[in-house]
């Protein structure tokens, strides 16, 4: 049997990204994309090799690199896809009458986000995080697809965390018709292009690097990637960095978080106390979202995980509307 980096489409990927296939060392990836690391021209690289396989949506994958290539080349601090030797930022491998798809990005610094230990977050990485989701806000105004086809879809016309595809059992009926209800409230509000555009739409610890020593965050993992408010980007690291906040004083710990965020945001894009004073409603959209799509597997036992500390108390919250969090978001701004 043959080896990963011995399979000939594995060897054809690395050709076409100028080395070769001794040049690979395997990284942990996906339970099915072949990941290596590699280095060419003084710069580190990742190459994703994905065999066949129905979760993987070539359309999507076309409109993805494209926006991230506009990201990386004005300035925002994402994984830069890296273009083949023949200039494509896919390259299609046919092997057996087979599609095997090739992607290539520059190998960002650091861990995680979310394996750091809380006490390695501070004010200036809390500031960075908010400097480059705003630089990436202002770039999206500039943005246009290259063609018609490769526009991603609107947030409500996609799967994802405000939007999850799976639906909740009978038993979260109520859960279920607040959530619905939200849909009706969000859609109401203004679409105009300082508050509406392309958004990453999953910017949770998961989905971005941290170098602690030099505070660079680096964001990735734009599968998400889809047209919604800006605000919701912001939602999500208020979600995000409650769910891994240790402490009782959450409310106080909520405002030092934003006001450092949105000091960094502030250098890159404008944000209204409006869009602000909206974060609440995204707020309990996500919280519902995120219910919806760990419900089913959830280990009622678990307490420590994400999920787990998360789930705690979140069925009784929901029906109750308790808020996400319960501060004047538009008065951080004053």
């Amino acid at each position: 049997m043959q080896t990963q980096t011995n399979a000939p489409y594995i060897n054809e990927a690395a050709r076409r990204y100028g080395v070769t296939a001794a040049d690979l060392a395997p990284m942990v990836g996906g339970h099915v994309t072949h990941v290596y690391s590699y280095t060419r021209d003084g710069k580190d690289c990742v190459l994703r090799v994905t065999p066949p396989n129905e979760e993987i949506d070539l359309p999507a994958m076309r409109a993805i690199l494209p926006w991230m290539h506009f990201l990386a080349g004005g300035g925002a601090s994402v994984a830069a896809p890296v273009p083949s030797q023949n200039g494509h930022l896919i390259e299609l491998i046919e092997q057996d009458g087979q599609p095997y798809i090739a992607v290539a990005f520059e190998r960002a610094p650091g861990i995680r986000g979310e394996e750091l230990t809380f006490d390695q977050w501070n004010d200036a990485l809390f500031e960075r995080l908010g400097q480059t989701t705003g630089k990436m806000h202002a770039l999206a105004k500039g943005y246009v697809p290259p063609s018609a086809d490769l526009k991603r879809p609107e947030w409500s016309a996609a799967g994802n965390c405000y939007h999850p595809p799976e639906e909740l059992p009978p038993s979260e009926a109520i859960a279920a018709e607040k959530q619905a209800r939200l849909f009706e409230v969000v859609q109401t509000l203004p679409k105009d292009e300082d508050s509406y555009g392309m958004i990453h739409a999953d910017l949770h610890g998961g989905n971005f690097f941290v170098d602690v020593d030099t505070s660079a965050i680096t964001i990735f993992d734009f599968d998400d990637c889809a047209y919604g408010w800006f605000a919701m980007d912001i939602a999500m690291s208020v979600f995000d960095m409650l769910v891994l906040y240790p402490g009782p004083d959450r409310e106080l710990f909520t405002e030092r978080f934003l006001r450092s965020y949105l000091k960094g945001y502030r250098t890159e894009n404008t944000i209204s106390a409006f869009w602000l004073g909206q974060l609440p409603h995204f707020l309990k959209l996500l919280e519902i979202g995120v219910y919806t799509q760990v419900y089913a597997y959830r280990d009622p036992t678990d307490t420590e995980s994400w999920v787990g500390r998360f789930m705690a108390n979140r069925k009784y919250r929901i029906e109750h509307d308790v808020p996400y969090i319960d501060i004047d978001f538009g008065h951080l701004l004053q």
